[in-house]
């Protein structure tokens, strides 16, 4: 649950620094943004490839059972993403994230500013990351997931705020910032909630490597999104969380 808890600090903390910051520090002097996507990136690379190296490592040492693991894991990411692309979920989540997006581009007075303010909390946690990051909190207590998530939040809530913050004395109100924090909270909280309650099912089923196995795909995967490279299809992938659970009961002969 640790992962949970940097995210939300680290978003709150951007949040109530923001105005702080835009006091003491030029926009100039800011880092760039496509810098940090690129660093962040580099990051996910580091996350998910460490994790992967880590599965291998745990698993079998011969050849064979090294070979018949990272085929598992490419049939699953496969098999997901042509899950993914049948039932629409970048496209769905792409036409969510336009309709979210245009109160927060342009907000107006306070009622507005309101809307705009739980918009872009709904945004952030609609990050597809939320939920692979979110299981490893839950399932191992791997927070470096969720760490990358809330470094991300944190320069987004940060940017915004501080150009919305701009001429004003203060910073946004507790109310502002529990409207941003809030969605990312709750929707984090449900999956890390979900995957702890399920993580002894999973251990007696002999279904918690394979489920993190996917997990650390899908990080290693959303390094070329986090880029801000157009096109990755990030959301499509979610679907190899359930097929890595399945094609692992298949070849041991079971149903998952």
């Amino acid at each position: 649950m640790l992962g949970h808890c940097i995210n939300v600090v680290a978003a709150g903390a951007a949040l109530l620094g923001a105005g702080w910051i835009r006091r003491r520090v030029s926009r100039e002097r800011l880092p760039e943004p496509a810098r940090l996507r690129w660093l962040a990136a580099g990051v996910a690379v580091l996350v998910g490839g460490s994790g992967l190296l880590r599965a291998l490592a745990q698993g079998p040492v011969h050849v064979t059972g090294g070979l018949r693991l990272l085929g598992l894991a490419l049939a699953g990411l496969i098999l997901g993403n042509l899950t993914g692309r049948a039932l629409g979920l970048q496209r769905r989540l792409d036409a969510w994230g336009r309709s979210l997006a245009r109160p927060t581009v342009t907000p107006g007075p306070s009622t507005d500013s309101r809307r705009a303010d739980f918009c872009l909390g709904v945004l952030l946690a609609l990050n597809p990351l939320v939920i692979p990051a979110s299981i490893q909190d839950a399932l191992e207590g791997r927070w470096t997931g969720l760490a990358l998530k809330s470094a991300l939040d944190a320069a987004t809530l940060l940017s915004w705020a501080a150009g919305r913050l701009e001429g004003a004395s203060s910073g946004l109100s507790p109310a502002g910032v529990a409207r941003l924090v809030g969605p990312v909270a709750v929707w984090q909280a449900a999956w890390t909630g979900a995957a702890a309650a399920a993580a002894g099912a999973l251990a007696t089923r002999g279904l918690s490597t394979p489920l993190m196995l996917a997990t650390d795909l899908l990080i290693l995967c959303s390094a070329p999104a986090i880029a801000g490279i157009r096109g990755t299809p990030q959301a499509n992938l979610l679907p190899t969380l359930l097929w890595m659970p399945i094609l692992h009961g298949w070849m041991r002969g079971t149903t998952p």
